[in-house]
């Protein structure tokens, strides 16, 4: 949540800062010389998994576990390879769930005032001794290293991921569980009473706390429960976004094509998968994904902007219009499908359509 406020705010500083841009340079150097200089702002938008997930999940029955996530997360460890040492992750685990042990006693089963306890306990050793903060990273290998002023800092599905394996071993019923932006837990007692537990505040949550920080809308069908492929295609997508980071494009596609291949819906990684051809110039490929992505989700504005991004850039500029305008409907809020579509105005010499964008814009960020 931190993250998606951090980035609205950042958003609003370009808008100020475009709008002044394009008003001086339009003034000074003309309409076409305005749209050329601006060509360098269209960049399409990778996407995490945990800060807009949003997957067509199927319900299932909470499962006797048999350590499945702890040897999920060790894999993935070992695929993280070139950003970490695997041996000194699994080494900080294993000391991490060591002291958890030391204050909870595993067993087969728990009634939900105990099950509470352990889940706490998991939360105070990690702040406590793990030294851990919620904050943005890109992957878990990263995360249980000691940073800055000897914290360590990780995002939703990364404190998700030390709790399932911490919650297994003691013999815990819990399972990932997705909101639009976010990744956290829910949790089964033996008495069957099911509870929601945020990891990055260690305390329980109802849907009425998620409805509100998360905007949940009554007719979305979330929170929904993620499987163990489905939650693995998270961590590949996020390894994907790593290797693209490092300007790795045929190692990104690489992950993003796992993770479809473990979750046929997961659209953000055919957006990510459309975002790395899009780097190669693979634009016809890229233009693929991108509506894969908006056909597995069609409220999901990031995909649409990108198809914008991708017509643009073949000089299509009505279509990029169209596409910019289909995000905008899709999210009012989204702004930076309004800046494309400014910039793209300003390209066609259409100065009048352009500066009306600019003051729709201040309006939105102004809330007026």
């Amino acid at each position: 949540m931190l993250k998606a406020i951090h980035d609205l705010q950042r958003r609003g500083n370009l808008g100020k800062i475009l709008y002044s841009m394009v008003r001086v340079m339009v003034v000074f150097f003309g309409v076409t010389m305005t749209g050329q200089a601006l060509d360098v702002i269209f960049q399409a938008k990778v996407v995490y998994a945990e800060e807009n997930t949003r997957h067509v999940l199927s319900k299932r029955g909470m499962l006797k576990f048999r350590n499945s996530y702890d040897l999920k997360i060790r894999e993935s460890l070992k695929l993280q390879k070139d950003f970490g040492n695997p041996v000194s992750a699994l080494q900080t685990l294993d000391s991490l769930f060591e002291a958890i042990k030391k204050k909870i006693t595993p067993r087969p089963q728990y009634n939900k005032e105990e099950a509470i306890r352990a889940l706490k306990t998991i939360g105070d050793v990690l702040k406590e001794e793990g030294k851990f903060e919620y904050g943005r990273n890109n992957l878990l290998i990263e995360g249980l290293e000691k940073q800055k002023n000897g914290k360590r800092f990780i995002d939703c599905d990364d404190y998700s991921s030390i709790y399932l394996f911490a919650g297994e071993r003691l013999g815990l019923s819990i399972v990932p569980v997705y909101a639009p932006k976010h990744v956290f837990l829910r949790c089964r007692s033996n008495d069957s009473r099911g509870f929601y537990w945020e990891p990055t505040l260690a305390s329980e949550k109802d849907f009425y706390f998620y409805k509100a920080w998360l905007n949940i809308t009554e007719d979305s069908g979330y929170p929904k429960i993620l499987n163990e492929k489905e939650f693995e295609a998270i961590q590949l997508s996020n390894l994907g976004v790593a290797w693209y980071e490092k300007g790795d494009y045929e190692k990104a596609i690489k992950y993003y094509m796992k993770a479809v291949e473990l979750n046929p819906d997961f659209f953000e990684a055919y957006n990510n998968l459309g975002v790395s051809y899009a780097k190669q110039g693979n634009y016809s490929q890229a233009i693929k994904c991108y509506k894969k992505a908006t056909k597995k989700e069609l409220n999901y504005a990031t995909p649409f902007s990108n198809l914008g991004v991708a017509f643009y850039r073949l000089g299509y500029l009505d279509r990029a219009i169209k596409y910019f305008e289909k995000a905008i409907e899709v999210d009012p809020n989204y702004k930076r499908a309004y800046h494309y579509k400014v910039v793209v105005l300003l390209k066609k010499g259409d100065r009048k359509k352009a500066l009306k964008f600019l003051r729709k814009i201040r309006k939105l960020k102004s809330g007026d």
